[in-house]
């Protein structure tokens, strides 16, 4: 089944249904890693990220509901996050060094050697699979937790549900975005990042009941968070060689490479301003009159 409402059904009975679906399929990555032990544990993070999606668009419906359940799903996604963290570092140098404009230079192949050996280091030594058989019982938590979810079972009430936690996304990505401009920081834009992600979420979540959005909109939202992320990775980044500079021993690679991200850093940036304010002009208007419009046809 499909990551998105049926504006026919009621929408309890459709939060029920997409957060089963994401449940099942993280405890299938997670006890048979079917793409072998890190893209499985990397799969299962993003389906906890979907389902914290989910669960924001109806927070109203059940305050403390979503405080319980996303913490729970943040701190899933955590414990099994270790070695994912490690490969990214890795991922991050490459993109320096394929493509268009890349530096496959000496200096950076030292420090890929010194992250690939921290990062198989790291996954040999974390305890990922005692995270496992928890994650694995705190699913089955929140499988109960789901049927006991008591959400408006009107048209009228589920599009008013739908549409305010639509819409309260879309305020929080616009102070992000406010913020990130006036501020700065990497903080700014990772909250940025997070908001724009969980709105592309909601505009997946929401189909062609969001008024004058189409799939080319959705993939703009997402190739943005995209970019974003990368910016999170440059940020991720500054924080190990800050931290274990010494331990590459190379302070010439190392001053090249930060060099290099921040070139990228301040590109990114720029874009992701200017794409951001795009995104959201005029975002979330009449969303309720359309998600109720859109459910009286399909009844």
């Amino acid at each position: 089944m499909s990551y998105c409402f049926d504006p026919a059904l009621p929408v309890d009975a459709e939060v029920r249904r997409i957060a089963g679906d994401e449940i099942a399929t993280i405890a299938a990555l997670l006890r048979e890693a079917p793409e072998g032990r890190q893209r499985s544990l990397h799969g299962a993070r993003k389906r906890l990220k979907r389902l914290r999606g989910l669960i924001k668009l109806v927070r109203e419906g059940d305050e403390d509901f979503h405080t319980r359940e996303n913490r729970r799903f943040r701190d899933m996604a955590r414990s099994l996050s270790a070695a994912r963290d490690a490969d990214a570092l890795v991922e991050t140098l490459d993109r320096f060094t394929t493509g268009p404009g890349a530096r496959a230079t000496a200096d950076l192949a030292v420090i890929r050697t010194y992250l690939e050996n921290r990062r198989d280091r790291i996954v040999r030594e974390h305890a990922e699979r005692e995270a496992v058989p928890a994650a694995l019982a705190s699913l089955a938590e929140a499988q109960a937790a789901l049927e006991a979810l008591a959400l408006p079972r009107t048209r009228q009430e589920g599009a008013r549900l739908l549409a305010r936690g639509a819409r309260a996304m879309v305020a929080k990505a616009r102070r992000a975005l406010k913020m990130a401009r006036k501020g700065g920081g990497a903080e700014d834009f990772h909250e940025l990042r997070k908001a724009l992600k969980y709105h592309w979420m909601h505009l997946n979540l929401l189909g062609h009941m969001w008024p004058g959005r189409t799939p080319a909109h959705r993939r703009r939202a997402d190739r943005l968070a995209e970019k974003l992320g990368e910016l999170n990775d440059i940020c991720a980044m500054y924080h190990m060689l800050d931290q274990e500079e010494a331990e590459i021993a190379a302070p010439e690679a190392v001053r090249t490479f930060r060099k290099l991200l921040a070139a990228r850093e301040k590109t990114l940036r720029k874009a992701c301003l200017s794409q951001a304010a795009a995104l959201l002009e005029g975002e979330g208007k009449k969303l309720r009159s359309k998600i109720e419009r859109e459910m009286r046809k399909a009844a």
